[in-house]
């Protein structure tokens, strides 16, 4: 048995539409998005709830895939998101971009916002993090 590639990364959302927007606006393809529901929502997520929109987004030229899940019903959320990268636990995604500083100025359309600075590592990246909706963090990094 071995691992052949990751599938996708899923997140649970509350905003469905301005976390779209959020990865749209970094490039990201809107591939499918479906209204399902039943017990084996239940069954798979563990979740109370009875329906959930799933929304599939994929990285261009490549076959990464985010999956945004967002439940009707009772659905555990915190106030404060802690998760950063300096904190244990899932932290970001990280994106390979060019023109870092056109794609944070993009950004400025949806919720998001630049943490810290572009900054240059060495000669080889500008790098930058950017908390979106809901408490994603997204790591850009452009190549020198």
């Amino acid at each position: 048995m071995k691992i052949e590639k990751m599938d996708h990364v899923g997140i649970v959302v509350k905003d469905l539409q301005a976390v779209k927007h959020f990865f749209t606006t970094l490039g990201l393809e809107l591939i499918g998005e479906q209204d399902v529901n039943g017990q084996w929502i239940k069954q798979i997520y563990g979740a109370e709830a009875d329906e959930a929109t799933i929304a599939m987004m994929k990285v261009p030229h490549g076959e990464t895939v985010i999956e945004l899940i967002n439940f009707r019903g009772e659905i555990d959320s915190p106030e404060i998101f802690t998760h950063f990268p300096k904190y244990v636990g899932a932290s970001h995604f990280a994106f390979s971009i060019q023109n870092i500083e056109q794609v944070v100025a993009n950004l400025k359309s949806t919720t998001a916002h630049i943490i810290g600075d572009i900054i240059q590592y060495e000669d080889i990246y500008k790098l930058c993090y950017i908390k979106g909706p809901e408490g994603i963090f997204v790591e850009l990094a452009e190549k020198l």
